[in-house]
């Protein structure tokens, strides 16, 4: 483990930055995957009314990404980054000073308050400029294990909130240190974005990092299929989403403390999966692993319902969280190595648009059969949508290798 994490000494500044950033956003984003919906439905936010928010934030934040990457790829990646950042910052102060629930809802749209973690396409190809092809894919995975650890210790704060009650705060007040944390890490963000060096390419290469422009490699057919294949995984992933944390409160009536502890442990498993999918793809190659890593997820995903009680639950989706997130630098890293440097931002801005949209009615249907339907039909909708995804992934791009692997198993 701490072989890969030496790899840290040879980023450069900015890439250091994105990394730590990253980190403490991870922090505070988990807090909030834990308590978000339990707080908006003690303020009387109903389970079809949180299924709205997500679509709301999951329409919104896809036009938002499309648009950051183009203008990233135009006018500078440095003040979409900052733009992202500021938004953090002003949707915690709203959650922090107000309980005005519709002011909290439309908060939540604008600024993905209790959502994904704010990771712009600007932030994707920054990154990809800064490192060569050959350690892409390990600038990727160490970025998202720190990110993931900096998760774990966010989900293990999420139970504030029931200690602050037991010292006698009141229970919807127990909740705003939370968002306050959410806000501040934003302004740390903020300022360390500030000292990052712009990346907009100029001409056909960065910092001598081959650009897949110069290749013979049609980005634009492979961008068109790679959104279409994310975009069912992402149509699986949002029937769950923070709708787990939920679940877990509706069929066993476990709190933000136990639910917190169990997420911080299925983070901590995570992290190191990134290592076990790094070793994966360098014997195989991004694709197979990525494949390979989504399997025990549509498994899990399918069984979830049928298995009794919380423990056997918590344990199968903890072994679950070795394989769960290992796709995520590996996709990532895949379509930066694919796509011109030029038009980095843009493709993730796209890849975000597309899966987004589609999924946008995914967290609603989640919450009407949460409120009327069942409580089990969300995890089976899941599994089918990601099965489909890995089969498609593995028949459309098995063959379609990245810069760094064309070599190495094309000789």
């Amino acid at each position: 483990m701490f072989g890969r994490l030496s790899m840290l000494n040879v980023l450069n500044r900015d890439a250091k930055i994105l990394v730590f950033t990253r980190g403490i956003r991870s922090f505070s984003v988990a807090i909030l995957t834990v308590s978000f919906t339990i707080y908006l439905s003690k303020l009387g936010a109903s389970a079809v009314t949180l299924g709205l928010v997500f679509t709301g934030m999951s329409l919104f934040s896809a036009v938002r990404s499309f648009l950051e990457g183009v203008i990233a790829d135009r006018y500078g990646r440095k003040p979409v980054i900052l733009f992202s950042a500021g938004l953090m910052v002003v949707g915690g102060a709203v959650y922090t000073f107000t309980q005005d629930l519709g002011v909290l809802l439309v908060t939540a749209v604008l600024a993905s308050i209790g959502g994904r973690l704010p990771y712009t396409p600007a932030e994707q190809a920054i990154l990809t400029e800064k490192v060569s092809d050959g350690d892409r894919t390990k600038a990727f995975s160490i970025n998202s294990f720190l990110g993931t650890m900096a998760g774990v210790l966010g989900s293990l704060v999420a139970g504030l909130p029931e200690l602050l009650q037991s010292w006698g705060v009141p229970e919807l007040i127990s909740y705003r240190p939370l968002f306050a944390v959410f806000s501040v890490t934003g302004i740390i963000t903020f300022a360390c974005f500030t000292l990052i060096e712009e990346t907009v390419p100029r001409s056909g290469s960065v910092d001598g990092v081959e650009d897949a422009e110069a290749t013979e490699v049609d980005d634009s057919g492979i961008l068109l299929k790679w959104s279409a294949v994310v975009a069912l995984d992402m149509i699986g992933g949002s029937f769950l989403g923070n709708f787990v944390s939920y679940w877990f409160y509706l069929k066993f009536g476990v709190g933000p403390g136990a639910i917190g502890t169990f997420f911080g442990a299925s983070r901590f498993l995570a992290a190191f999966s990134y290592f076990l999918g790094l070793r994966i793809a360098e014997r195989v190659g991004v694709i197979k692993a990525i494949v390979i890593s989504r399997v025990p997820v549509v498994f899990v995903n399918a069984l979830t319902p049928v298995l009794p009680g919380y423990t056997a639950v918590a344990l199968t989706r903890g072994f679950m969280s070795l394989f769960s997130m290992i796709d995520v630098p590996l996709r990532q890293s895949y379509l930066m190595g694919m796509i011109g440097s030029r038009r980095r931002a843009s493709a993730a801005g796209v890849v975000t648009v597309v899966s987004r949209f589609t999924a946008a009615g995914a967290p609603l249907l989640t919450g009407y059969s949460l409120q009327y339907v069942s409580i089990s039909l969300p995890f089976y909708a899941a599994a089918f949508f990601q099965f489909l995804s890995l089969g498609f992934m593995y028949v459309l791009f098995k063959d379609i290798r990245p810069p760094e692997e064309s070599a190495k198993y094309c000789q």
